[in-house]
């Protein structure tokens, strides 16, 4: 309120005055001017003149407008937009009314889109206040639009249809109110009707290119190519005219051939008619095929369908030419129906058919047989009858005169007891008029003497000419009970698992009786009844009680025959039990022998021992040392065909199962030698490691799956309840059984976690430590990998025509698997070697009249692959363009899935895949690296595969390096197959690395590497690095979290908290072609980006993140889709530190964790695709999630890596910085970064977390559990946590000693090991590492040094009497150190000896043991003008230096009465030396040289040389 008007009244009490006042308030400045809208928006038009109005901005003042000025506004621009250009103010406002102008002409939108100029407003009193202006430039199209390119040069698939896009021609236009319009200049060239360009949607800078007509890479007009012009303007379809606003670019389009034909056959249908004894190799048509594609000249193969020729009867060459490879047979095909394809060479094949149909005719190749009855039988003492009616069949067309009437005979080359016991006639009206035949007995038959007659008879049919043959006829004798029975004796050897259950059946009692029907009529007692054993008085079974302990029983019956009057006979029966383990039983061999059981472990008829104990005894002469733990666990019979080697129905055969304790590829070993073996026994073994899965039922299966199993051969084989017992009267053999199912033949290999620890948990040495995660192994130096693999292997090679004296190794078999990825490194200077053989040899038996097989080796230093999946031999040869002979490492990767197979060398990297990283970070600043990638032609192989071919079913073992005694016909020979003379390391089969250590069946042939071992090399690297590299070029690589030159410090990791992420700067262009990634990771999180690496813009990126809890490597090409390639069953996302190492080779991803065996490694091979990514060294490189940008300041992460840490980040194997610890390195630095921490903690989880005594909460990273901590074990009582004494598992290799501590335990090394277990050996050091150049240095002075000592001795006699003279003449006298000192003597010398006093020795032994003395005298020369003190002036600080003639003694003395004092002696000296100052000693040569400063100096350059000894 600005007045106020007040009435005084004035009053006596009785009367009143009033007067009216009136207050005016008088205005004060004290409020600033405001603008009530802090920031207003305008918009003007680009291109508007100087002086055009902007906007009006208004200012309030609450003051009073008519006191002074004090509410009087004023307006000015505070904060003006500044042309770059001129440099002067681009807005102007009126002072007065606030009206923002335009001070220049013409504003350009393509330079600055958007203008803030502060106004402010000041009133009279100068009080301000402020607002903002944001002026918004609106678009004119005045910018022409122009093409990105002034020529466009495309490729071109003919398979894109028409309306597809073939190509988006992208256009720069900075306006943004464009209208673009495309045409194809009309006769600007060849095709030009044939296209158009349609502007794309959203009106986006760019036009597609389509075709209008379907495009024909084999028309020739087509084939030639198109060019012509295509123009654009941005003022829509009317802006044609506007030559200023149309640009113009040339295209020029290549079209690319695909493989879009099928071939065409010239005839596809023939028809024959053949005998059934045409002769193989006749020729029975021929297809001709022409391939399309390529302009016409495409080449085609030709293959045979494989459901149309089952018995692989035909074959059809390169030149389609049909030939009869198996002989024709009328019964059992009368008809033939043979596809014939024609495949071309295009990706993805296409193929035509063509059938020839044959009839066939037939041939009177089949003798009759016999139909009915082919066994009968007949009552032993019985009289002569006639015992059977026999018919014949026969299979050949009767209707052709090749059948009955048959005719039947006795053989007269039957055997005199068949020929006097049995007549036979024929009876030709029998069976319609076909013959029969009437077998007659003429005689009594004895069972006792002959149990079964088996009568040979002679059959022909009618044909012309007549076919005949000869069949037998079983005659089975009856027993009767014609023979009393007498004593006998029986042992029985037990093999139990010791485990509670069911009885162990042991047989039945024997006692000798011929007969062999009349056991009803037998009853059994007990002599002395034995506890633990059973017996059936009816049956005479006798069983065991499951839990008897090992050892021998002697168990005594007796037996009684009714039907004989006979009463307690004596019976004798021997067990000896042994106990086996599960695993014995799991993991013990199959041997499969051509006897039946009973011949296996009866004992000869004069006592000699039986099959089964010479068994043993030649199998344990071939294992050697550990031939005391082979022995027989479990003995069954096989029947007709379930044996894997051909079998008749009548053929019997027996499977043994061994067991091998501590004996590694035992298996192998009995393979090796199954000819010796069988020569031992005298009987044919056909198979060994190997079992039929027809015999398992689906029922096996998951009783197999279910208990504790193993896969072999495809079969699970497992533990059944049951047992095994084989009785032959006076032996028995009863062991567990054994259950063979099937299901296992591709499944991939479960993760090796053994809950115990077993004979095959760690390999090569290493020791088994059971854990409360299961087992762990300590391994020796050399190995790798959770189990102690070894992955590296050298091969002597040699051997020429001789098998036997070249170098070879054997691994487990290829599984048989319808996908099999086999990858090896391989390092050898041999153009001719074998690098992998599977099949007919060593061994193996072929099965069938092909054999398949896989031979894998270098011809003219090129990969080259033989494989036969069983449908016919595929070879591959590679005509890479380089030789693989060059002693450096390469990789090779065979592939074969869906009917194809692939051979891939290097991963089309272009050379070797193990290029080291630059060791200095100079040369990459400034280098674009160009990519390195092979042509595909030259790196990769293919070939399609027959339909019916799909798995290797060798059945022997997978040979490395070489053959060895090859036993088929149709396998490769030494000459065909020279051995190895290199390396082969990291031998992978599906994923799995195949141990090639200690305890590969070899020859010429031991693990480990020389040529590419950097200890051999003279290369030390380390506590914490590998070696790495070829010869030439070995190299130390630091292991994961450890780095500095000698790779002796720890890395810091880093923590990522939620919305965090890194973005880093390269210093280095990383190969557009080969990207490696490798990093330590610790998380509980199932999701989260690690790495990513992207191109400019992000259209092209490889990443390594966690999705749903699995570790992916993901691949994106803008131009293809997605590639994913995971650990699809390694759980890491268990809060433990864990080593990723990803490797991309194009299209091809490499994936491996940790050790990177089995789960944790998977690959895919692609070189098909761009295959280059060029990153973007400054913005393309993200870790832990890339950022989103909503608006300057607020950002999103995607695929955040939240509550997890990282370590060692490398990347082409370069070390990147991960701040905040280290925010740069030689190779990047970190150019954005948020949310991280120093280190990997975390807060702990055991906070309120409480245990049930005796356990105590054990905090394991952001998780916990309840146990009793590290180092600790519940007690037995289990009331109480106590010490674990770990040293009873002998952790400590090499011979270390064991001491347990709380917690956890010290290994004490022997001399020549250390590390933690002692599994490091030592590598010999001298006393002092100097470089070769310094030591030559070293001894050249010294030789010079003694020469000069030796002129000095020369002198010596006539030196020291002057000597002596000169310290004579000054022996009273007084020294000055301090510098004033009389004139120097007149002789003083001018040479000093200065003599080497050893110390004393130490324990008896000499204290310079470790030192190497250069002379044995040292000479110093002395200016005598310039001694820093006289012999004449000797006080408290000086020494006289005397020349002892003994050698031995030197002492310091003090001239001024002073005591005398010995010197103290410096031990870390070469020499021991005297000097002035109370009586010290210099501790290193370096203090030796200081103290005799001035003019003195040592002869010879024995200053320099001293210098480098203490360096």
């Amino acid at each position: 309120m600005a007045q106020w008007r007040l009435r005084v009244t004035a009053s006596d009490g009785e009367l009143e005055a009033h007067t009216d006042v009136r207050v005016n308030l008088k205005d004060a400045n004290d409020n600033a001017p405001y603008f009530p809208t802090l920031t207003t928006h305008a918009t003007v038009s680009e291109n508007i003149p100087l002086g055009s109005s902007v906007a009006r901005v208004s200012a309030t003042d609450h003051d009073d407008p008519q006191e002074g000025d004090n509410a009087k506004v004023t307006y000015s621009l505070e904060k003006n937009a500044i042309d770059e250009t001129s440099g002067s103010p681009i807005f102007a406002i009126d002072s007065h009314s606030g009206l923002i102008t335009t001070a220049l002409c013409c504003l350009d939108r393509e330079k600055t889109q958007r203008y803030a100029v502060q106004v402010v407003a000041t009133d009279g009193g100068g009080l301000k206040g402020t607002g903002t202006v944001v002026v918004d430039v609106q678009d004119v199209n005045d910018v022409p639009p122009r093409f990105s390119r002034p020529e466009w040069t495309l490729d071109v698939s003919e398979s894109l249809t028409p309306d597809q896009v073939l190509a988006t021609l992208t256009v720069v236009d900075q306006d943004v109110t464009n209208d673009f319009a495309f045409r194809v200049v009309p006769g600007s060239g060849r095709g030009w009707q044939m296209f158009r360009v349609d502007g794309r949607e959203g009106g986006l800078a760019g036009g597609d290119l389509v075709a209008v007509e379907p495009l024909d890479y084999e028309d020739p007009d087509h084939r030639r190519g198109f060019h012509f012009r295509v123009q654009v303007t941005d003022l829509g379809e009317d802006g044609w005219s506007q030559r200023n606003h149309v640009s113009e670019t040339r295209v020029r389009l290549n079209l690319v051939d695909e493989n879009d034909n099928d071939p065409v056959f010239s005839r596809d249908l023939t028809h024959l008619s053949l005998p059934e004894d045409t002769p193989r190799g006749a020729l029975l048509a021929t297809f001709t095929a022409l391939d399309p594609d390529g302009g016409g000249e495409g080449s085609v193969w030709y293959s045979i369908a494989e459901e149309s020729d089952p018995r692989r009867q035909f074959r059809v060459d390169e030149g389609g030419a049909v030939r009869l490879v198996g002989g024709l047979d009328r019964e059992t095909a009368a008809a033939h129906t043979v596809l014939v394809w024609a495949v071309d060479k295009g990706t993805p094949p296409r193929t035509a058919t063509a059938t020839l149909t044959m009839n066939v005719t037939d041939v009177n190749d089949n003798p009759p047989y016999l139909a009915e009855p082919q066994e009968v039988q007949v009552t032993e003492n019985s009289e002569p009858q006639v015992v059977a009616r026999v018919k014949l069949g026969d299979p050949d067309d009767w209707r052709q005169g090749h059948g009955p009437p048959f005719t039947i005979a006795l053989d007269p080359k039957a055997p005199p007891h068949i020929a006097g016991s049995v007549r036979v006639t024929l009876d030709k009206r029998g069976d319609d008029g076909r013959g029969v035949g009437v077998v007659w007995t003429t005689t009594a038959l004895d069972r006792e003497e002959r149990r079964a007659l088996l009568v040979p008879l002679v059959v022909a049919d009618a044909g012309w000419p007549s076919l005949s043959a000869t069949v037998t006829l079983t005659v089975h004798v009856a027993d009767l009970n014609d023979n009393p029975m007498s004593p006998a004796a029986k042992t029985v050897t037990v093999h139990t698992l010791q485990r509670q259950g069911a009885a162990v059946p042991l047989g039945r009692v024997y006692v000798r009786d011929p007969d062999d029907w009349d056991a009803a009529s037998k009853t059994y007692t007990w002599r002395r009844p034995q506890s633990g054993f059973y017996l059936d008085p009816a049956t005479g079974r006798l069983t065991m009680a499951a839990s008897t302990p090992d050892g021998s029983y002697d168990l005594e019956f007796l037996v009684s025959d009714s039907s004989q009057g006979q009463e307690d006979i004596q019976a004798s029966v021997t067990v000896h039990v042994q106990s086996l383990t599960r695993s014995e039983v799991v993991t013990a061999t199959p041997l499969t022998i051509a006897a039946d059981t009973n011949t296996v472990v009866r004992e000869e008829p004069h006592g000699g021992p039986s099959i089964l104990t010479r068994l043993m005894a030649a199998v344990r002469a071939w294992v050697g040392k550990g031939g005391g733990s082979v022995r027989p666990v479990s003995i069954q019979p096989l029947h007709s065909h379930t044996s894997t080697a051909t079998a008749t129905d009548t053929a019997p055969a027996t499977r043994i199962w061994i067991s091998s304790v501590g004996v590694t590829n035992f298996d192998h070993i009995l393979l090796y030698h199954k000819q010796e073996l069988s020569e031992a026994i005298g009987v044919a073994i056909s198979d060994v490691g190997r079992v039929a899965c027809e015999e398992g039922s689906e029922e096996k299966s998951r009783a197999a799956v279910r208990g504790a199993a193993r896969c072999v051969g495809g079969c699970w084989v497992a533990l059944s309840d049951m047992f095994s017992v084989v009785d032959a009267n006076t032996s028995a053999v009863v062991g567990p059984g054994v259950v063979v199912g099937s299901g296992c033949s591709c499944l991939a290999a479960a993760p090796h976690h053994d809950t115990q620890c077993t004979q095959n948990t760690c390999l090569n040495g290493g020791r088994c430590i059971p854990t409360a995660s299961g087992t762990k192994c300590i391994c020796p130096h050399g190995t790798w990998g959770s189990r102690c693999k070894v992955l590296v292997r050298h091969f002597d090679g040699g051997g020429g025509g001789d098998s036997s004296g070249g170098g070879w190794a054997w691994v487990p078999p290829i599984p048989p698997c319808a996908e099999v990825h086999i990858s090896l490194e391989v390092l050898t200077g041999s153009w001719e070697a074998t690098l992998l053989y599977s099949g007919a040899s060593g061994g193996a038996t072929p099965q069938g009249p092909i054999s398949d097989q896989l031979l894998l080796q270098l011809r003219q230093g090129r990969p080259h692959l033989l494989l036969d999946l069983g449908g016919g031999p595929v070879t591959l040869a590679l005509n890479a363009s380089y030789s693989l002979a060059d002693n450096t490492w390469h990789r090779i990767d065979l592939i074969w899935k869906d009917e194809l197979v692939e051979l891939v060398v290097d991963l089309c990297s272009g050379g070797s895949t193990e290029a080291p990283p630059t060791t200095s970070p100079q040369p990459a600043h400034n280098h674009t690296s160009t990519p390195t990638q092979s042509p595909a032609h030259t790196c990769r192989g293919a070939a399609r595969l027959p339909k019916a071919a799909r798995v290797l079913n060798t059945g022997g073992v997978l040979q490395v390096g070489g053959l060895t005694r090859p036993s088929a016909a149709h396998a490769p020979t030494p000459d065909d197959a020279p051995h190895l003379r290199g390396c082969v390391r990291n031998l992978r089969v599906n994923g799995q690395l195949v141990d090639l250590g200690e305890g590969v069946l070899s020859r010429a042939s031991s693990p480990g590497c020389p040529a590419a071992d950097c200890l051999t090399a003279g290369i030390h690297c380390g506590l914490h690095a590998r070696c790495e590299g070829s010869p030439g070029s070995l190299r130390c690589e630091c292991e994961p979290g450890w780095a500095g030159p000698g790779c002796d410090t720890a890395t810091t990791p880093t923590t990522f908290l939620p919305n965090s992420y890194i973005k880093l700067a390269l210093s280095f262009t990383p190969l557009a072609y080969t990207t490696s990634i490798t990093l330590r990771f610790r998380t509980w999180r199932r999701r989260g980006e690690l790495v990513v690496l992207s191109s400019q813009h992000g259209r092209d990126s490889w990443s390594v993140q966690l999705v749903r809890g699995r570790l992916c490597a993901v691949l994106q090409f803008h131009t293809q889709p997605q590639s994913l390639l995971c650990l699809a069953r390694a759980t890491l996302t268990d809060g433990r530190w864990h080593h990723l190492q990803a490797t991309r080779y194009g299209s091809s991803m490499v994936l491996a964790v940790d050790d990177g065996d089995g789960d944790l490694y998977n690959a895919t091979v692609q070189t098909e695709g761009p295959g280059l990514l060029q990153v973007d060294k400054q913005e393309g490189v993200h870790v832990a999630g890339s950022p989103d940008f909503l608006d300057i300041t607020a950002f999103k992460i995607r695929n955040d890596y939240l509550d997890g840490c990282m370590d060692d980040l490398r990347i082409s194997g370069r070390s990147v910085p991960l701040p905040p610890m280290v925010n740069s390195t030689a190779w990047g630095q970190a150019s954005a970064f948020k949310g991280v921490e120093r280190g990997c903690n975390a807060p702990s989880a055991c906070t309120n977390v409480s245990c049930e005594p005796p356990f105590s909460c054990v905090d394991t990273w952001r998780s916990y559990h309840c146990g009793c901590g590290e180092g600790s074990v519940l007690s037995d009582s289990r009331a109480a946590c106590e010490d674990e004494d770990e040293c009873a598992w002998q952790p400590c290799l090499s011979g270390g000693t064991c001491f347990n501590t709380q917690p956890g335990y010290v290994c004490a090394c022997p001399a020549g090991f250390s590390g933690q277990h002692c599994h490091l050996p030592d590598v010999g050091e001298t006393s002092l590492k100097l470089p070769l150049g310094v030591l030559v240095t070293i001894v050249v002075w010294c030789t010079f040094l003694i020469l000069l000592v030796c002129a000095f001795l020369l002198h010596q006699h006539h030196r020291r009497a002057a000597l002596r003279k000169s310290l004579a003449d000054v022996k009273g006298g007084t020294v000055d150190c301090k510098g004033q000192g009389s004139p120097p003597p007149n002789h003083t010398p001018n040479l000093l000896e200065l003599q080497i006093q050893k110390p004393p020795r130490a324990n008896g032994q000499p204290a310079w043991v470790k030192n190497i003395n250069i002379a044995d005298v040292d000479v110093l020369q002395v200016d005598g003008s310039s001694l820093p003190c006289s012999l004449e002036e000797r006080g408290d600080g000086c020494v006289v230096i005397t020349a002892s003639p003994s050698r031995r003694k030197r002492s310091v003395q003090s001239v001024n009465g002073k005591k005398r004092r010995p010197s103290v002696v410096s031990q870390d000296d070469l020499r021991n030396y005297r000097y002035e100052g109370e009586g010290s000693s210099p501790g290193s040569l370096s203090s030796c040289l200081e103290s005799c400063s001035g003019s003195g100096k040592f002869l010879g350059g024995f200053r320099e040389v001293a210098q480098m000894v203490e360096s």
